[in-house]
């Protein structure tokens, strides 16, 4: 019994160490990645959660630090910019380096987890081995998982922005006014100027019947 128990803590802090390596990959060359993840606990407090960037609006944190918390409970914090959790829990927030959380989402089985700004930042630390850091992620089917949810993520996001654009061009509908001038008034004008182009600006003179009409002189007798 007391065996398998050091089995499992042995394999367990091996995979921890993996993860944490994994962030540490992640942080950058000047470590201007490292991010924290902060997440509102009981009574008005917040606890901090380790992260760092993968692309400008996307954190990989320690899921079993988030927890159960949703994502309106989350915030994040750029380190390398000043940021703290308790800057956070004091409402002190900064454009350069405080962002709002969108959505997460936890592995299946690993203690990692994808946080999704609201709004991307402006830049991130390069990597000190982008190989490298990217075989690390394929191993366990990490690297899988992040590109499955990006790609599922990006079709959403650009469904919702479609949809906001085609509500926008919609707008003009809810005014009556503006609805006949569009649907009534526009159309009868273009059809109007394309008739006379046709009719006056087309074609030869010998194929445009009002240009072949000749009347005779008329000749008044004394």
């Amino acid at each position: 019994m007391w065996l398998k128990l050091v089995c499992i803590v042995v394999i367990a802090s091996g995979v921890v160490a993996k993860q944490d390596e994994l962030l540490d990959e992640l942080y950058g060359v000047e470590g201007r990645n490292r991010m924290a993840i902060c997440v509102r606990t009981g009574g008005g407090r917040w606890r901090h959660c380790d992260g760092a960037l993968v692309n400008r609006e996307w954190v990989v944190a320690h899921a079993r630090c988030l927890g159960a918390a949703s994502s309106a409970d989350m915030a994040a914090e750029r380190l390398s910019a000043g940021g703290t959790c308790q800057l956070m829990a004091a409402g002190n927030t900064g454009l350069y380096r405080s962002r709002a959380v969108r959505h997460h989402v936890m592995h299946p089985w690993f203690d990692l987890a994808i946080v999704i700004m609201k709004t991307p930042y402006n830049n991130l630390d390069r990597l000190a081995n982008a190989t490298r850091t990217r075989l690390k992620l394929r191993q366990h089917g990490v690297y899988k998982w992040m590109k499955h949810y990006f790609d599922a993520f990006a079709l959403t996001r650009n469904y919702d922005y479609n949809m906001k654009r085609i509500a926008r061009s919609l707008k003009t509908y809810h005014h009556p006014i503006w609805y006949f001038l569009t649907t009534m008034v526009l159309p009868s004008v273009l059809f109007m100027l394309f008739f006379v182009y046709v009719t006056f600006y087309t074609g030869k003179t010998q194929e445009v019947p009002y240009k072949q009409l000749r009347y005779p002189k008329k000749i008044t007798h004394v």
